[in-house]
């Protein structure tokens, strides 16, 4: 009985050895499962969810994080700005392990919220991965990024060069993950861990940055054609100048010649006459394009301060700086 007790005993120390090293090995899992189920998502943040079209891995990573729509106030307090010009709509604080939303209230720009969920979301992920994974993804994902870059996103991946040295990977990884379809067979692959449907919130995000791309563009045509017109409006309104004092003159030394009797015949004088008439009703033609051109082009110059306004009020709607005064 001896013998056995120690043996019994032996085995025991053994188990719990090994539950030791399990209850390490697995920390971040037993953490998440806690989380997990101390978590009970409003209505609002399970649409959130849903339409951005996460999986039950997405979303269980994203209840994990405790996701909250902060107003304006809320969400500074909570999220770093890093550069003034530069507004931020999210962050995952992965110290807490804890997700924030800035709550955008404009209707034009819906869609937001969850490419933002995602986004962060994604953070969340990246942080799970392993060494192995991450150094997989590096090449996948900067192969991805040569493909569908532009001048804004460039800019962007240098501004987190500035703000957070050393996360463009993970910043990628985020990023092309809600916002590009087509990356390719393998990320497309991997992505399904966290979207059943990831063309869902690409499409979010095109919904809603198509609207400032829209004015953007159609400001910047404007913007353009505005300084061509007015150079040629104002060559056209000082030669339409010159060629009215020039007639006037021409009237006056007609009027002077026929008070002084000195046109030959009386079809020189008609002759004369006609041509000054033509005259002026050629410059009476181009009077009027002209102020018709100038009519537009004020009306168009309205038009770019209207867009203006628009684009102003859009940024704005995504400034948790301006939503808090």
């Amino acid at each position: 009985m001896s013998s056995l007790r120690k043996v019994a005993s032996g085995f025991l120390l053994l188990a719990l050895v090994i539950g030791a090293i399990l209850a390490v090995a697995n920390r971040q899992q037993i953490i998440d499962e806690i989380s997990f189920r101390q978590y009970q998502p409003s209505t609002e943040i399970a649409q959130i969810a849903e339409r951005s079209g996460m999986s039950a891995a997405g979303k269980r990573l994203f209840y994990i994080a405790h996701p909250q729509l902060k107003s304006a106030a809320e969400f500074n307090e909570e999220c770093r700005r890093v550069e003034k010009a530069s507004p931020i709509l999210g962050c995952y604080d992965q110290s807490a392990s804890a997700i924030y939303i800035y709550n955008v209230a404009n209707p034009e720009l819906d869609g937001v919220k969850e490419v933002t969920a995602s986004h962060e979301m994604l953070h969340a992920a990246y942080a799970r991965l392993s060494t192995e994974e991450k150094s997989r993804l590096e090449p996948l994902l900067e192969q991805a990024y040569q493909k569908v870059k532009t001048d804004k996103f460039t800019e962007r991946m240098n501004y987190y060069e500035r703000a957070q040295p050393g996360s463009r990977t993970n910043e990628l990884h985020s990023i092309l993950g809600t916002e590009f379809a087509d990356l390719g067979s393998e990320l497309e692959q991997y992505y399904t861990r966290y979207f059943s449907d990831r063309s869902a919130v690409v499409k979010l995000h095109a919904q809603y940055s198509n609207k400032f791309d829209s004015v953007e563009n159609e400001a910047n045509s404007l913007r353009t054609s505005l300084t061509a017109r007015k150079l040629d409006i104002e060559s056209r309104v000082n030669q339409y100048a010159a060629d009215v004092e020039q007639y006037n003159q021409r009237v006056r030394a007609f009027n002077q010649k026929a008070a002084d009797g000195s046109f030959a015949s009386q079809d020189d004088f008609n002759a004369q006459r006609s041509v000054l008439r033509n005259r002026l009703t050629e410059i009476n033609q181009r009077r009027t394009a002209l102020n018709n051109d100038i009519s537009q082009y004020n009306k168009d110059v309205a038009r770019l301060r209207e867009l203006g306004v628009k684009i102003d009020e859009l940024n704005k709607s995504l400034d948790s700086a301006e939503g808090g005064r």
